[in-house]
């Protein structure tokens, strides 16, 4: 490929911003296939990190974008400390692996799991765009169905969500036997 394709997609990433290229919307305004669109995103990857840049390019929600190298962090949260990336509760978290999971689930069947209420880490995992609602159910009272977002793919740094570990479908017989006891 020559120097000006190359130049372009640079641009075309960084124009792209948080949002990212897909490899469809990067062949199109390349005028290249698919193939060879993702053959220049990471041969232009592999130099930004041959070369030891403070960028890079990561493959986040089914989107190539543009980010600031790791190997430069102690730089960076001199000024960013964690401006960006707020740290989650281990009830956010225990509320986003619900969803994440089970999605698309209602926030009563989420506390139903939980066994607790959890109004209010769903309204901050609203707010924060790491969940959003996916629809209604089709129930009494209509029920918001609560799902993942993009965000959320970005924050764990996955493609999809086919990438999330595989949960245990099984309880343990020891776990089966210490819950007998106490019902």
């Amino acid at each position: 490929m020559n120097k000006k394709l190359y130049a372009a997609l640079e641009g075309l990433l960084y124009l792209a911003g948080e949002d990212g290229l897909t490899l469809t919307q990067i062949a199109i305004a390349l005028e290249v296939s698919e193939d060879d669109a993702k053959l220049m995103v990471e041969a232009l990857k592999n130099e930004y990190d041959r070369n030891g840049r403070g960028i890079t390019i990561i493959h986040t929600a089914n989107a190539y974008r543009m980010t600031t190298s790791e190997r430069y962090y102690e730089f960076y949260k001199r000024i960013y400390q964690d401006q960006y990336r707020t740290r989650l509760s281990n009830a956010a978290m225990e509320v986003l692996a619900i969803i994440a999971y089970k999605q698309p689930i209602t926030r009563a069947e989420i506390e139903h799991i939980r066994g607790t209420n959890s109004d209010h880490i769903v309204r901050r995992l609203l707010a924060m765009s790491l969940i959003k609602e996916v629809g209604r159910l089709d129930a009494p009272g209509k029920p918001v169905l609560l799902g993942t977002t993009d965000d959320f793919l970005d924050y764990f740094n996955l493609v999809s969500l086919d990438e999330l570990p595989e949960l245990l479908e099984d309880i343990d017989e020891e776990e089966t036997k210490e819950q007998a006891l106490f019902t």
